[in-house]
Order: structure tokens, then sequence, then C-alpha cells
């Protein structure tokens, strides 16, 4: 399955909202959303769109603002998680949910709600995870293994992170996932 309805659900736009803007029908984007294969122009054509969802105004004039906002056409499909993905969701919640506390991306012990690792400067996610998140088509989780330190397993999530008993997880508001523990403590 791919991303294209939870991202679609996530901005609260309905069918008839993109594929207008678009210039779409809205069964072919309902379709698209099932599973219909799309020609690369296509897929150029949602990511464009729904990084401009992403790219909201900063909230504070000393934030240095993307060169450019683009989402994968891998986050779409649901295959993986570039730079890119990373850089607008970041910049989106930290320009909308501020209050919430900052984005990164955290690794957990493997079902628990223990965080041991998380990444908000992107250069680190860059370092740690080669620049992409593998995601799986199926739904279901790949779990993060750490060939540095002797493939130690982990989970992980996209987090809202204030304090460590305010910790908001997101990750199932932006990637398809069959069945995903969300890891919120509040």
């Amino acid at each position: 399955m791919n991303n294209l309805q939870v991202v679609r659900e996530f901005f609260q736009l309905s069918l008839k909202q993109v594929s207008e803007a678009l210039g779409w029908d809205a069964d072919e984007l309902q379709a698209l959303e099932a599973g219909a294969i799309a020609k690369p122009l296509t897929w150029q054509a949602l990511a464009e769109y729904y990084a401009e969802q992403f790219h909201v105004p900063a909230i504070d004039e000393q934030q240095v603002e993307p060169i450019h906002f683009r989402l994968s056409v891998d986050y779409l499909m649901n295959v993986g998680l570039t730079m890119n993905d990373l850089v607008a969701f970041k910049w989106y919640f930290e320009n909308t949910r501020a209050e919430l506390g900052n984005f990164y991306v955290a690794l957990y012990e493997p079902g628990t709600a223990q965080i041991t690792q998380k990444f908000t400067d992107l250069s680190a996610v860059l370092e740690q995870f080669a620049g992409y998140i593998l995601l799986n088509h199926a739904g279901s989780m790949n779990n993060f293994i750490n060939e540095r330190d002797h493939d130690h397993v982990s989970e992980w999530r996209l987090i809202l992170f204030k304090r460590d008993h305010l910790v908001v997880d997101v990750t199932d508001q932006l990637v398809y996932f069959e069945e995903l523990v969300n890891r919120t403590v509040m």
C-alpha cells in the first residue's frame, strides 16, 4: 500500500479537493490511493502537490527555510523515507506544532516505549541511516539494524519530543502501516 491516502488524510483533504487541485478525476486519485499503477509524471505531480502542503510559513524569522521542498516518490510509494522527506516533515512540525516539541527520528528498544537514541539533527540521520529509512510497501515495520553495534535491532519512530513524559509519536500519521503500536507518552 502507498502513502497517498495517509498524507491526504494527514492534511484533512478530501479526494475532491486534491483531485480538483491537480486537475484530475476523483476516481483516478482514489484508484491511485488503492494501489493502481501510476506513471512517473503522475508520481511527480503528487510529490510536488503534497510537498507544498508541508511548506508552511516559518514562525520565526531567524529560521533558515530549506531551498527545495520535495517529497520523494519513495515516500509516496511507501518504499522509504529520504532526507528530503524528513526535511519537509521537520519544517512542517517545527512551524505548526512547536509547542509539542522538536521533530526527531527515534530508536526504541523493540516492543517497548524506551527511547535509546533520538536524532533531530538530520546530518546525524544521514550518518546513522545513510539518509534513508527503509519502509515496507506491505505495511509492516522494518526494524533498524545497527551493523556498527553488533547488529543491534531497534524500532524507529518519527516523534515530537518535548521532554521524557511528553512524546508524540507521529509515525502512523505520516506512513502507512497495517498495524503499528503508537509510542506516544503524555
